[in-house]
């Protein structure tokens, strides 16, 4: 969906340029401006150095005030079926040497770290933590019954165990349960086949590191669809990373993606996104994708 905004943005733009367009200065407040090629915010400076191509040194502040506790719940196939609704395991990530370890926590148990958070408190960067889960009762289940109970009365059969995954409030920790399985990272293990599932994962990582792009630059071939050429560097410059993006996210069975975190068709995006431009631009993708949605014929 947000790859569309971007041609919505655009729009909004463009259509107040014409009288807002003072020695090169588009937009202009408190906040940040928007000149013909670049748009300052402080010390941050996004510039098209071309019609194709831009660069950015922007550092996103969000992940600098994180909080320290972090919340997390273990599945079984990727499900949410270890526990009801807000009864989530917590840890703190706070203090130390940035390394953190739960206990080992039964399937199905709730952990809540009783460590004390003062009010400065942020998670610092590249915090490594590991979580471990005991799978015993669920195995032992497998073994006598053939199937697990989960918390809501649910029956999980030992031949239809696909394995145990994690979901969680902090990145690369989600929960978007059904798309845990496509997180590699976020996939258990039991390396010493004791029944004890773990993985390791670094949180609020470093720039540079699955963080915002620095840089773009056209490498698509755009020119099937509409032009748009101005006067200024900066709005046809992010015209064609629009539509470069909105290529990107076409699948190869030619449904629109949500985003690189987010499989499948998703009702919701697809709407506003064909509203906002897909339906004009991708009329193929945005049928194929509707279609996708209708069940039962």
């Amino acid at each position: 969906m947000y790859k569309s905004y971007f041609l919505l943005i655009i729009s909004l733009i463009l259509f107040n340029s014409c009288d807002l367009m003072r020695n090169n200065i588009i937009y202009q407040s408190n906040e940040f401006s928007v000149f013909g090629d670049s748009i300052v915010q402080g010390r941050f400076v996004a510039k098209a150095i071309s019609r194709n191509e831009i660069v950015s040194n922007y550092v996103s502040p969000a992940d600098e005030f994180k909080s320290p506790e972090v919340k997390f719940k273990f599945s079984i196939n990727g499900a949410d079926n270890s526990a009801p609704t807000g009864k989530d395991n917590v840890i703190i990530c706070a203090g130390g040497d940035g390394n953190y370890e739960s206990p080992v926590i039964p399937f199905g148990k709730q952990f809540l770290d009783s460590t004390k958070i003062s009010s400065n408190a942020y998670l610092k960067k590249d915090v490594k933590l590991t979580l471990r889960v005991n799978m015993t009762d669920v195995f032992n289940s497998f073994k006598d019954k053939g199937f697990y109970i989960t918390f809501d009365g649910k029956k999980i059969y030992k031949n239809d165990f696909k394995g145990v995954f994690v979901a969680g409030n902090i990145a690369p920790l989600t929960w978007d349960w059904n798309n845990l399985y496509s997180h590699k990272e976020l996939q258990l293990t039991d390396s010493h086949h004791d029944g004890i599932y773990e993985t390791t994962l670094i949180l609020n990582q470093n720039p540079g590191e699955n963080k915002t792009a620095t840089s773009w630059k056209l490498s698509k071939d755009i020119s099937a669809f509409p032009q748009y050429h101005s006067p200024d560097i900066l709005p046809d410059a992010l015209y064609n990373l629009a539509l470069e993006e909105m290529q990107n996210a076409i699948e190869p069975d030619s449904t629109f993606r949500t985003g690189k975190e987010w499989a499948g068709v998703w009702t919701r995006d697809i709407s506003y996104s064909i509203i906002l431009s897909m339906g004009i631009l991708q009329p193929k993708v945005a049928m194929i994708s509707l279609k996708r949605k209708v069940k039962n014929g």
